[in-house]
């Protein structure tokens, strides 16, 4: 069973998706989403505060997994164009994201 029903935060997507730009990143949606949904977002942390990533506590990446998976479920709204674009995270590490493009 999930740690949290994302179920709220997934019905936002159509809408956050209208707000970006013709191609943007999952983590710029990732911002934007949480920006507009604070509250739930902070929720979904919460939920996942005990996650780890290689011994290393990281409520962070596993919701940001959970949300950035998501975007594929919205073919009718964006496609994929990269899966391993560079971006920074939201500590402004260096890392990679998907790319998305409006359809």
């Amino acid at each position: 069973m999930p740690k949290y029903d994302f179920s709220v935060l997934f019905d936002q997507y159509p809408a956050i998706i209208a707000l970006m730009p013709e191609t943007f990143g999952s983590h710029e949606f990732i911002l934007a989403l949480a920006s507009h949904n604070q509250a739930e977002y902070v929720q979904a942390l919460y939920a996942y505060r005990d996650s780890l990533h290689e011994g290393t506590p990281a409520p962070f990446k596993a919701v940001h997994q959970q949300l950035s998976s998501e975007l594929k479920k919205f073919p009718n709204l964006v496609t994929l164009i990269h899966s391993n674009m560079p971006s920074k995270d939201i500590f402004g590490h260096n890392n990679t994201c998907a790319e998305w493009k409006k359809v």
